[in-house]
């Protein structure tokens, strides 16, 4: 067996790869995902054709030229879940993109939970990989055969080669979709690796849940702007996270988010799916969180809902994006950014490359100085990370090859690295770590402090509209003979909102001629018992 891969796109995302196979007459070729700048019109030689695609998830960055690539009747592998995905957004995301022949991605498609053959000798599988519903990488597994020529069957020895492709992964799960395995049935002897990493997931994610709650558990109506996946994933989180602390929560999710998680058939009590609404003021409540899309507010459901909040202070807008968005400037709702693309620290990469052992490392999504790094950052595999498109051999001749640029001396230590290393790591004991069945969310396993949310939010549920939240009930509110006098002027009720962190807001429910960003004087009372005088009536003044 002859084994090849070439980088299909290095300079527009690096995520995407051809793998060659080739057993004599016998050749296959294999996609792995479809990115930006992808043209197989190009990268195919004229005797080649497409046996398969290896689509790890339902982002678009992943899928952008597949319908300009699919071609020979080759299928489209993908999890079952991604298929579900895919069925109910490609028509979607065509209508802002140009994505090619969908309708021919759509009849390509083959959702495979098990070992799927390609050709005789070459077969595949998915394996959970986290990052986002649905979300696989693939193991790939090819028969190398040693013996002599002939009728001498008996003589030949058959032997097995797994080569791991990993997508963009995680190794927390997601919306309850298992993580990237560490530990497998089998020695996988090569790793196709997405480098994309983020430092502060685990933090933005644990900032976004608070900062959603604060306000939703102080009365404001809370929009969310996110991708329909993460939408999903948010949302589940959320309710799991109110069980957790006993307390009630209202999720409505719109739009593409609510059609995802029908389509995934995931039903929670707490959450609401209303995929199409006439007003928002049909999905937009106090106490509650809208989640809707896509994660900037520029068009869909997204848009819709940040103008019926647009003026309203004492709203939430909350943008779940996939890069370091600033917040919404021209808005006078409330308004915070997250950054939310899911990926690993380093030093979960480097955990991955440590438990699996692989005796050869192909570094992808990366791209110039980061692939330098990687270069030099493992010192027990053979670490390829070429920012090119050139073809480069990976096993020929019963053996794993050795790249060029390393020296026979420097691979004679690798290998003996490689020995000491993979004599003492236990393999997994069956295919469980490879099951894509979805299991119940835990917050705490996806990197959610459930503790400080306990600590933060634990009790009964506040009214945010209680007299008993009013300024004047304060503890440290100075008594009434330190309080200065405000001079008698214009009176308007407001409604008092709390942010669940002893952040106190007022929403003024008459016409004024305030300016946004002014500051006023205020003086606070209860509204008046029936019979007092008019006078009296729960009040906001401005001093002048």
């Amino acid at each position: 067996m002859h084994v090849s891969y070439q980088n299909a796109n290095p300079r527009r995302g690096n995520e995407s790869t051809i793998l060659r196979f080739t057993d004599g007459d016998a050749k296959a070729v294999l996609l792995v995902d479809s990115g930006d700048g992808v043209d197989l019109d190009s990268l195919l030689a004229a005797d080649e054709y497409l046996n398969g695609v290896l689509l790890t998830h339902a982002h678009i960055d992943h899928y952008r030229t597949l319908g300009k690539n699919v071609r020979h009747n080759a299928p489209v592998y993908v999890s079952p879940a991604t298929g579900t995905i895919l069925e109910h957004s490609l028509s979607e995301a065509r209508k802002d993109n140009d994505l090619g022949d969908v309708d021919a991605v759509l009849d390509s498609i083959e959702p495979i939970g098990e070992w799927t053959p390609v050709l005789e000798g070459l077969e595949i599988r998915p394996v959970p990989a986290g990052h986002t519903p649905g979300a696989a990488g693939f193991l790939v597994r090819f028969r190398e055969t040693f013996g002599p020529k002939g009728d001498d069957v008996a003589s030949i020895i058959s032997d097995e080669r797994y080569i791991l492709v990993t997508g963009d992964f995680t190794t927390r799960p997601c919306a309850g979709f298992p993580p990237l395995p560490t530990s497998f049935p089998v020695d996988v002897d090569a790793v196709f690796l997405n480098a994309s990493t983020n430092e502060t997931t685990i933090e933005q994610r644990n900032e976004a849940l608070q900062t959603i709650l604060e306000r939703a558990y102080g009365g404001s109506r809370v929009v969310v702007a996110a991708s329909a996946l993460t939408g999903v994933q948010y949302a589940l989180l959320l309710a799991a996270i109110a069980a957790e602390l006993d307390r009630s929560l209202s999720i409505t999710v719109v739009g593409q988010t609510a059609r995802v998680l029908d389509a995934l058939d995931i039903e929670r009590p707490e959450i609401e799916s209303c995929a199409v609404f006439d007003r928002p003021s049909d999905v937009l409540e106090a106490e509650t969180v809208t989640i809707a899309g896509p994660d900037s507010p520029t068009t869909g459901s997204a848009k819709r809902l940040l103008l019926a909040i647009h003026d309203r202070p004492a709203d939430a807008f909350v943008q779940l994006a996939t890069d370091d968005s600033e917040p919404i400037s021209n808005a006078n709702c409330s308004t915070y950014a997250f950054r939310s693309d899911n990926h690993p620290s380093r030093d979960e990469l480097d955990e991955v490359v440590r438990a699996i052992a692989p005796k050869h490392l192909v570094v992808k999504h990366a791209s110039g100085y980061r692939l330098d790094t990687f270069q030099r950052r493992y010192d027990r595999c053979f670490t390829w990370a070429p920012d090119d498109g050139v073809s480069r051999v990976l096993y020929e001749d019963g053996e794993w090859s050795k790249p060029g640029w390393i020296s026979e001396s420097a691979a004679r230590r690798i290998r003996h690295r490689q020995w000491k290393t993979n004599g003492d790591r236990p393999l997994a004991t069956d295919d469980d770590s490879m099951s894509l069945l979805r299991q119940p969310v835990d917050p705490d396993a996806e990197g959610v402090d459930v503790d400080a949310f306990r600590s933060q939010f634990s009790g009964s549920v506040a009214d945010p509209y209680d007299d008993q939240v009013a300024l004047t009930d304060r503890d440290d509110a100075p008594p009434a003979s330190e309080t200065a006098t405000v001079p008698e002027t214009d009176r308007f009720e407001a409604r008092v909102f709390g942010d669940g962190d002893g952040k106190t807001l007022l929403e003024v429910l008459e016409s004024t001629d305030f300016s946004p960003g002014e500051i006023v004087e205020v003086s606070l009372s209860r509204p008046a018992e029936d019979g007092d005088s008019s006078e009296n009536r729960d009040g906001l003044e401005q001093s002048e």
